[in-house]
């Protein structure tokens, strides 16, 4: 099957609001994909999907809410600011390269409590069936935050990226700890999954501190 292959475009910001949608079947290079929307805000088993699709040395960022991401590759990706996807789930999904800031979020604070719930759960039930969900093992980051991934399901490099245990973050002393090391572990505990993923992003002026304070967690048992 011929695969399309779109270069050195510019797509004008596109809102795709509802499920189910299916989008995918290409691969972007160099492109610019900015200031559109890509939401869903009522379907907890993910019918908005974007699967089969990389992205290399594009420009993009927008809004993402409730998108099922599988089979999807991710290299050296500029934004203009921090990419915030929303209740989104992963499968087999690979960032590598130059990754902009990067900050996976809940369902949507405006949504009723219920709404918001079912979409924790759906995404409980989607990653029961997943043998892994995102590979960072050789993206380098300004900033990222995985607080709604299940960390066992990350492959990642663990020089820079550590998988932090809820139990043990909860059993833990933040006295013993440095104030960013505590804030790692209050993270940890917030956790929904018992595992998560920190990282310490190579391209941030604070990539010292952080890593010395997540190996400080490694040191007592609480990361790993």
């Amino acid at each position: 099957m011929t695969r399309t292959v779109i270069t050195d475009t510019v797509f004008p910001p596109e809102k795709v609001i509802g499920s189910p949608r299916s989008l995918g079947g290409v691969d972007l290079v160099r492109c610019t994909l900015t200031g559109g929307s890509l939401v869903q805000y009522e379907d907890a088993e993910f019918g908005l999907s974007v699967h089969d699709l990389s992205l290399r040395d594009c420009r993009a960022d927008g809004v993402l809410h409730g998108v099922r991401f599988s089979d999807v590759s991710v290299h050296d990706v500029a934004s203009g600011g921090r990419i915030t996807p929303a209740a989104c789930v992963f499968r087999h999904v690979t960032l590598s390269g130059r990754i902009p800031r990067l900050m996976t979020l809940p369902a949507h604070h405006s949504l009723p409590p219920e709404v918001r719930e079912a979409f924790q759960k759906g995404a409980e039930r989607f990653y029961d069936e997943v043998d892994w969900a995102l590979d960072i093992t050789a993206a380098t980051f300004s900033e990222a935050v995985l607080s709604g991934i299940p960390g066992h399901l990350v492959r990642r490099d663990p020089e820079t990226q550590f998988l932090l245990h809820r139990d043990r973050a909860e059993a833990a002393d933040p006295e013993g700890f440095s104030r960013g090391a505590g804030s790692h572990l209050t993270s940890a505990r917030r956790s929904p999954y018992p595992t998560m993923v920190i990282v310490a992003p190579r391209r941030s002026r604070y990539f010292t501190s952080t890593l010395e304070d997540l190996e400080s967690l490694r040191t007592a048992g609480i990361a790993a």
